[in-house]
């Protein structure tokens, strides 16, 4: 049972409750995915309207990741204090605020202060469900519920494509915003109103240690000095973290300048690039009972899977463009499993900073975004400066990035011979 729960009857959450909380949490987490990709879809419409460079769409598209990133730390210990459900209404109200000023924005400045209020309102969605689902569903549950959460999620990123691509001509870049203000205020309540009061955790009490304005970031200590979280920070950063970037940014380019699509054809693959990803997910709720059965954990089986999301970019890049598209959504297949060692990831620790874990993991992923989204546009502007058309440009940005994902890939195999295994002993409860 979750020991800071204030009512430990509900462990573990089952049947029809079980589903209302899932699906509460999902809306929220299908809104938020679909706002950190919709700029994918956009960006041809905000260059024509502002007339901005790739560094600058690059920029403005990361404020999402730079208020997320930001928000990690003080989210886990809130996590912890006050629960999933307070905190993930509060912050939904940060999101309804950036998307308005998105909506109505005319200048570029206020577009990325938009876009990372943005950011900030929606940097609990999927950290509060995951550890509402810690401490109030059952270990073995863990990898299913995270698989449905992305799945959810995955459906957010493809309703920007087609759908919003349709309704772009009749009521703008900014109309669509304003539908997504609406959402985003029906899952404030959804949040606040759906999930059991019952299930806040008991007031965390603090040890004389913790005590002052910032006495709670030494909870995070032990989390950042283990070896699980050292292990992984390279591949949260460059690989997962670089995937998002690709994914909500950097793909419509790909698809247009390297594999020369049209405009049209761009949001018809980014739809089939996420409708597999939803499918990958999907097989994700299944795979890892089934190898967990067979010995098989679902660290090792994420591990190896995205060896293979390496490869398949490095192939997108170098096929002919018919067989590239294909590559990329391999890719896409094959990036959804490393995310299934976040599940896993806050099982090392106890309940009681199981919220810090979480976004300390969360942390890694959406800094790594940041880095990435904006460091291709800045390569690829250098790249043209110095007389390299666009789609070479393109080409070689993303040749760098791949070397930094190799690194990472070969440092996830090789930090449990260099750490010291006294760095692996934690504590879960």
């Amino acid at each position: 049972m979750n020991p800071t729960s204030a009512n430990t009857s509900l462990y573990p959450l089952q049947n029809k409750l079980a589903l209302r909380v899932f699906f509460c949490f999902a809306f929220a987490y299908l809104l938020s995915y679909g706002l950190r990709t919709i700029n994918a879809v956009i960006a041809p419409s905000l260059i024509s309207d502002l007339g901005i460079s790739n560094s600058t769409l690059g920029a403005l598209s990361a404020a999402y990741f730079i208020g997320f990133f930001f928000m990690q730390i003080p989210l886990g210990h809130w996590l912890d204090q006050y629960g999933s459900r307070k905190s993930e209404s509060f912050m939904l109200l940060f999101a309804v605020l950036g998307a308005s000023c998105f909506a109505m924005a005319d200048h570029v400045a206020y577009l990325t202060i938009g876009r990372g209020l943005i950011g900030v309102g929606v940097s609990a969605c999927l950290m509060s469900a995951l550890t509402f689902y810690k401490r109030w569903f059952k270990p073995e549950q863990q990898a299913t519920l995270a698989s449905g959460m992305l799945m959810f999620g995955t459906a957010g990123a493809i309703l920007m494509t087609i759908p919003v691509e349709m309704a772009m001509p009749i009521i703008g870049w900014r109309g669509v915003f304003w539908v997504m203000v609406g959402l985003l205020v029906v899952s404030i309540l959804v949040i606040r109103y759906g999930i059991p009061k019952s299930t806040d955790p008991s007031p965390v009490i603090k040890n004389h240690h913790e005590t002052g304005t910032f006495g709670w970031l030494k909870g995070y200590v032990p989390i950042l000095k283990s070896g699980y979280f050292l292990q992984v920070m390279p591949m949260g950063i460059f690989n997962q973290g670089g995937f998002h970037a690709i994914q909500t940014l950097w793909l419509g380019a790909w698809f247009k300048d390297i594999v020369m699509l049209s405009k049209h054809e761009v949001a018809n693959h980014l739809f089939i690039f996420n409708l597999v990803i939803l499918a990958s997910y999907a097989a994700n709720l299944f795979i890892p009972r089934l190898l967990n059965k067979k010995g098989i954990s679902t660290f090792r089986y994420a591990s190896v899977i995205s060896g293979f999301a390496i490869i398949t970019q490095v192939l997108a890049l170098y096929l002919p463009p018919q067989y590239a598209s294909i590559s990329l959504f391999i890719f896409g297949l094959c990036s959804t499993s490393f995310i299934l060692a976040q599940s896993q990831f806050n099982q090392f620790f106890p309940n009681s900073i199981s919220g810090k874990a979480s976004t300390s993991f969360n942390m890694l992923i959406f800094a790594g975004a940041f880095i990435t989204q904006w460091g291709i546009g800045l390569l690829v502007d250098y790249f043209i400066g110095l007389g390299i058309l666009q789609p070479e440009a393109l080409k070689f940005a993303l040749l760098i990035f791949l070397v930094i994902q190799i690194a990472s890939y070969i440092w996830l195999w090789v930090a449990p011979y260099v750490l010291d295994k006294s760095r692996f002993n934690t504590t879960s409860s």
